[in-house]
């Protein structure tokens, strides 16, 4: 095969993984807006967001206290989950319960955080998708430390919310096998 052959083998390639990233993501946004819809039916009161960037950011990335997932949300969903994270942190118990809702694609993950404040009948539900292969320290640190954090931010860096969950198992299920990896 000639070079240009093989390089038009690869753009093909790029194309039909970037499709398949796009129709996953969608999936997501789709599968989150549709729990949003459950939840509601059963009288909680939901904030669904898609997050514009998710990291995985180990304690060696920044700040070490601040590790965990980092969510970047749109400027214009910052007011309905600060009103959100306010009413179950003031309100309720700050959303001491989760779930995780995740599949891969690609070598990306693509995941629905779902936050529960049951004294205020508060659902936050943040969907994300991030790179597997930038997870491999959060996921260390995860296992070492057994409590892993969600962080919600601007685009400008401003902090609007932080979750801490006890067990990371959810987040990155088989961890102990792919870090053998």
């Amino acid at each position: 095969m000639t070079e240009f052959g093989e390089n038009e083998d690869s753009a093909e390639r790029m194309a039909a993984s970037a499709e398949e990233e796009k129709s996953a993501w969608q999936a997501t946004i789709d599968d989150m807006n549709g729990m949003a819809a459950e939840l509601e039916q059963q009288g909680w009161m939901t904030t669904a967001i898609a997050a514009e960037d998710t990291a995985p950011n180990p304690p060696d990335a920044g700040d070490p206290d601040r590790y965990g997932f980092i969510h970047v949300i749109p400027d214009n969903d910052a007011q309905a989950f600060s009103d959100a994270f306010e009413r179950g942190h003031e309100e309720g118990g700050g959303f001491p319960e989760y779930e995780v809702y995740r599949s891969e694609s690609g070598g990306r993950v693509f995941q629905v955080t779902v936050l529960y404040d049951e004294p205020t009948a508060s659902v936050i539900l943040l969907a994300g998708n991030y790179e597997l292969r930038h997870a491999q320290n959060l996921m260390e640190t995860a296992i070492e430390r057994e409590e892993l954090y969600t962080h919600v931010q601007t685009l400008d860096k401003t902090v609007l919310g932080s979750f801490q969950h006890e067990g990371w198992e959810i987040f990155f299920p088989h961890a102990d096998q792919r870090l053998g990896e």
